[in-house]
């Protein structure tokens, strides 16, 4: 039986996962009739599956003889249809054991990065809760917004007039702000304070891959001032748009209001102490 007769059951309120298994639609992968959402899928093939592995890795199944693989393994089932090699090469222990661990990462951390909150109407497909994968999620970008300081330091604040800070100090007011956040999570129960701390995080780098196309463009093209301006307020918009939206997500506004709002003056102290002329 080829891989396309199987079925990929995935999370319709997870873009992520909607985005992946629709290109494998497209791409010729599967059939239409092999993509089903958790909402639409059959008891029957519900009752195959293993739903607490299924929530973390998703499973492709097949009717037929009702073998289920799950994660990775399901991936490597699908694509091997098209190329054998990668089915061969996924197989072997320790490119399959990072692979495995790399899904996890991403899947146990999904709905941080898409901050989605399942409808009433569909299956609640939300990925158990694990610390480390939690943690680790946090450390690496936090390690990649440390990182991305130099050039929006370098190709975009240096460039904006009034800007006064050295790349020494800007460095201390990002740390500055992380471990205030850090402190504004002690006053939230655990699993909320990991939530707030995930989503902090994804904002910022998702501010910092908007900023990317400046920085380029001043390092390469060296655009006007006003084309940098128009562009900096529409990131802003979006920003603002996206802080509410995630901190919905993670339950704060409605509770935790106060931490909100402290957070939101740090982050304008911050907008304000890059412009204070300090003695370098």
């Amino acid at each position: 039986m080829k891989s396309s007769d199987k079925i990929l059951i995935y999370d319709d309120d997870c873009p992520l996962c909607v985005a992946y298994t629709s290109a494998f639609v497209k791409s010729g992968l599967l059939t239409t009739e092999g993509r089903k959402s958790f909402s639409a899928v059959s008891p029957e093939l519900l009752h195959t599956i293993n739903w607490q592995r299924s929530v973390n890795e998703i499973p492709l199944v097949d009717p037929s003889t009702k073998q289920v693989w799950y994660g990775i393994d399901a991936l490597l089932e699908i694509l091997g249809q098209k190329c054998a090699l990668i089915k061969t090469i996924g197989r072997v222990q320790p490119i399959n054991w990072f692979l495995k661990k790399l899904y996890s990462f991403i899947s146990y951390n999904r709905k941080v990065i898409v901050a989605v909150k399942t409808s009433p109407l569909k299956v609640d497909c939300t990925p158990s809760f694990n610390i480390f994968y939690r943690v680790l999620f946090m450390a690496i970008f936090l390690a990649v917004n440390t990182l991305m300081i130099l050039p929006v330091h370098q190709h975009l604040f240096a460039q904006i007039p009034g800007y006064s800070l050295s790349l020494t100090q800007l460095l201390g007011l990002h740390a500055i702000m992380v471990a205030l956040n850090c402190i504004l999570a002690l006053f939230l129960p655990k699993r909320t304070a990991l939530e707030y701390l995930g989503q902090v995080n994804m904002l910022t780098l998702v501010t910092n891959l908007l900023l990317i196309p400046l920085v380029l463009t001043d390092a390469f093209i060296q655009p006007g001032n006003w084309v940098n301006y128009g562009y900096l307020m529409l990131v802003s918009i979006v920003i603002f748009h996206e802080y509410f939206r995630r901190m919905n997500f993670a339950n704060m506004l409605d509770r935790y209001w106060l931490v909100l709002t402290v957070n939101l003056a740090c982050v304008m102290g911050l907008c304000i102490c890059l412009f204070i002329p300090f003695n370098r």
